[in-house]
């Protein structure tokens, strides 16, 4: 057996621990069971979820082996002057993305929606959105495709729907619940069923696309181009022009509450303090 099939094996038990937990936590909470023992299931989740992910990165593959073993990873990154050793183009895709998220990373995470041209509403997580003009005020989204090379469900529809075609992008809380709409949302759903009916918040009508209920504000977007990255990059470039903004409460930019952040690749919270919360998502 060669190390990615062991690594596969080990993934898949420790993913289907995770959502076991996840099963145990939502049923010890209905039934009002000990918080003291609900946070050592939470405690148990997170570290499983995050042994999950270490053994994904292929940085153990020595501990799925035979014989003697790495206690600790190879530090691949040894710092010389102001440059590093490795060529960047020369690492891995994951040694790249760590690296990339540790230096740019926390930004905002958001939900964008769109509708399929079945008439389908679709939610996606994002935290590729940035704000390249003011006036006009136009963001930015990066939507890259899957590992096999399947379109984001995403840029489907806003290409199917066209240009002017509109949008929502959902700022969302720094709460567990939004942390876990996130994680929700990320699932591989067939294109015919839509991630509202998995995620904690409740859809609202709007004028003419749904609100999120849990959200802190919502931006109704235009689209205004797409284009294919360059360098034979697997993601494209969507740029969105902001038509109008819709918030819950009376929340403007100077009291604007604490956002869901991403910390790292695949932790959220409120920021990357030692002292805040964080929730650990698997794709």
């Amino acid at each position: 057996m060669d190390p990615s099939e062991r690594r596969e094996i080990v993934s898949r038990f420790l993913r289907r621990c995770v959502t076991y937990a996840d099963a145990s936590i939502e049923r010890k909470k209905s039934r009002g069971d000990d918080e003291k023992d609900i946070s050592n299931w939470e405690i148990y989740r997170q570290f499983t979820s995050l042994s999950a992910s270490e053994v994904e990165s292929g940085e153990l593959d020595t501990w799925l082996e035979d014989g003697d073993y790495e206690s600790e990873p190879d530090n691949y990154y040894t710092l010389d002057g102001e440059h590093i050793n490795s060529k960047f183009s020369e690492l891995s895709h994951d040694e790249r993305r760590d690296w990339l998220a540790s230096l740019m990373m926390p930004r905002p995470v958001s939900l964008i929606g769109t509708v399929s041209s079945d008439g389908i509403q679709n939610l996606a997580p994002m935290s590729s959105i940035g704000v390249v003009s003011n006036t006009p005020p136009l963001i930015t989204v990066s939507l890259s495709k899957s590992r096999v090379g399947k379109e984001r469900d995403t840029l489907v529809n806003l290409r199917n729907s066209g240009i002017g075609s509109s949008c929502m992008v959902f700022i969302l809380p720094a709460d567990l619940d939004s942390a876990k709409d996130i994680q929700s949302s990320s699932a591989k759903l067939p294109i015919d069923e839509s991630e509202w009916e998995i995620i904690n918040g409740n859809m609202v009508s709007g004028d003419d696309l749904p609100l999120l209920s849990s959200a802190l504000a919502a931006m109704k977007c235009t689209l205004v181009e797409i284009h294919p990255l360059p360098e034979n990059s697997s993601a494209s470039l969507v740029i969105l022009r902001v038509d109008s903004v819709v918030t819950s409460t009376e929340i403007n930019p100077s009291n604007m509450p604490q956002k869901l952040m991403q910390i790292d690749y695949n932790k959220l919270g409120p920021s990357s303090s030692t002292n805040d919360w964080k929730f650990e998502v698997y794709y």
